[in-house]
């Protein structure tokens, strides 16, 4: 078994983060657990399984790390990895593919997130729901746009 609890993962974890399209429901909750949980219980590169974790947020963002200083995750194994979740995209009835929107709101604790242009989230005040970070450690899932990689603060 090499599920491990996000928490349990190393802030230099490998990461990946995807949006849905529209939040899943609080009954379709369960079948994204069940289907993160036996994507990371069964996820192998080479033969190996690799020690991986996942969380959620906002029932909109699944992330997904990976604790590359035993067994690296490859080639083969991020394609098990999107082979995984497109029958869980297919299965929500759910895009959870689509990167060209950010999500905005008006409030870091959630609620109602608008999809907007990468250019007109730029120009929006508020938060967002990040999904770039180059490891686990980096990742803040909900940002404020001022001051992000989204908008940075001016030098002056």
């Amino acid at each position: 078994m090499a599920l491990k609890s996000w928490e349990s993962l190393p802030a230099e974890s490998r990461f990946w983060c995807f949006s849905a399209a529209q939040p899943w429901s609080e009954e379709q909750n369960a079948l994204v657990h069940t289907h993160l949980t036996a994507l990371c219980e069964d996820w192998a590169a080479h033969g190996t399984p690799v020690e991986a974790g996942f969380t959620t947020v906002d029932q909109r963002l699944i992330a997904l790390a990976v604790d590359e200083r035993a067994h690296a995750a490859s080639g083969c194994s991020i394609d098990s990895r999107m082979k995984a979740l497109t029958a869980l995209s297919d299965a929500l009835g759910i895009d959870l593919f689509g990167r060209m929107h950010v999500y905005v709101g008006s409030s870091p604790s959630g609620g109602a997130w608008e999809a907007h242009t990468l250019g007109a989230a730029r120009k929006a005040e508020g938060y967002f729901l990040n999904t770039v970070a180059t490891c686990k450690g980096d990742w803040q899932p909900i940002c404020p746009i001022s001051g992000s990689w989204l908008r940075p603060a001016t030098r002056g």
